[in-house]
């Protein structure tokens, strides 16, 4: 699986948070532009939610897929979430303090977005083909709560489907060729430019 400098962009839903409504989706995007170096691997996204909240973040991970070395993470309007990694298993806040609970730990997911995933799917390698279990770092969207938490691996037809349970909650996970997700069961599904709405603006009369 390898990966250059790319553009990714995927369609997401979730179950609305308003009681009042019931089953009803809510729909969101998600935008993110991947760099790759000698000396590192960085990737910006943009995620718009659809109740009404949008982040922005940055993460970077080490040459050839080592470790997540930090994230940034804003949501519009509201707070900051920064956390860095000092490659040996070591964690701090923005602030430069210590979070020893994540200590060893070299993943972090931000809910909701699939490129945590894709890092660690291309740390792991040819080793993402059996069936395991992981320790990492996952942040919470909209709320920010930062946490430990287990994900567990077991992949099929090649290691192009990959069952992801996380807190309980299994779903089939396909990537492509290269290891990005395609789809995240019927949550998220990749899509192109072609694919995203357009807005038309009118003709001045």
């Amino acid at each position: 699986m390898t990966i250059t400098s790319s553009s990714w962009r995927w369609r997401t839903t979730a179950r609305s948070t308003d009681p009042s409504a019931g089953d009803l989706a809510e729909a969101g995007l998600e935008h993110v532009e991947l760099k790759v170096a000698e000396t590192g691997i960085s990737a910006e996204g943009v995620a718009i939610g659809g109740a009404g909240w949008a982040t922005r973040w940055r993460i970077v991970v080490d040459a050839e897929w080592a470790s997540v070395r930090s994230l940034h993470l804003t949501r519009l309007g509201g707070p900051t979430v920064a956390l860095r990694h000092d490659g040996y298993g070591e964690w701090s806040d923005g602030e430069g303090r210590r979070r020893p609970e994540f200590s060893g730990l070299t993943d972090c997911l931000v809910a909701g977005s699939p490129f945590g995933l894709i890092a660690l799917l291309q740390r792991l390698g040819a080793k993402a083909t059996k069936a395991q279990s992981l320790d990492v770092v996952t942040v919470s969207v909209p709320d920010f709560t930062i946490a430990r938490a287990t994900v567990a691996l077991k992949s099929s037809d090649g290691g192009r489907r990959i069952a992801v349970t996380i807190a309980g909650t299994t779903e089939t996970v396909e990537i492509d060729a290269d290891g990005v997700v395609t789809t995240w069961g019927d949550r998220i599904a990749r899509i192109t430019a072609d694919d995203t709405p357009k807005i038309v603006v009118p003709a001045a009369e």
